[in-house]
């Protein structure tokens, strides 16, 4: 079977580029992972931390506002955005500015 028809060879046989958006939205949601990103208008890095993640995992973005950018200075947060991962296991994992690395752990996996 060739892929100009549209199919696409995966460990399980041949499918439509409509079951694979299927079937990969079902394994991102047994993954039960989700993100909430907090961003700042026209922020690049806010931007692309946001088109990553969402490929993989729901994403909720958040405008900071005054409030929340006092409490990313207590926590010593110093650029935008502020992410947080929410991991199936219950843990979670935070941090903030455009780490590559970090995003690369779950978009890669």
């Amino acid at each position: 079977m060739s892929s100009t028809n549209g199919m696409k060879r995966v460990g399980y046989g041949y499918v439509c580029s409509t079951e694979r958006s299927i079937i990969e939205k079902l394994s991102r949601e047994e993954k039960h992972m989700q993100a909430i990103i907090y961003t700042r208008p026209g922020c690049q890095k806010c931007r692309q931390t946001l088109f990553k993640l969402s490929q993989v995992m729901p994403v909720q973005t958040i405008t900071a506002d005054a409030d929340d950018y006092e409490l990313f200075r207590k926590l010593n947060y110093r650029s935008m955005p502020v992410v947080t991962v929410y991991k199936a296991d219950g843990t979670h994992e935070e941090w903030c500015d455009l780490q590559v690395d970090k995003i690369k752990k779950y978009t890669e996996e």
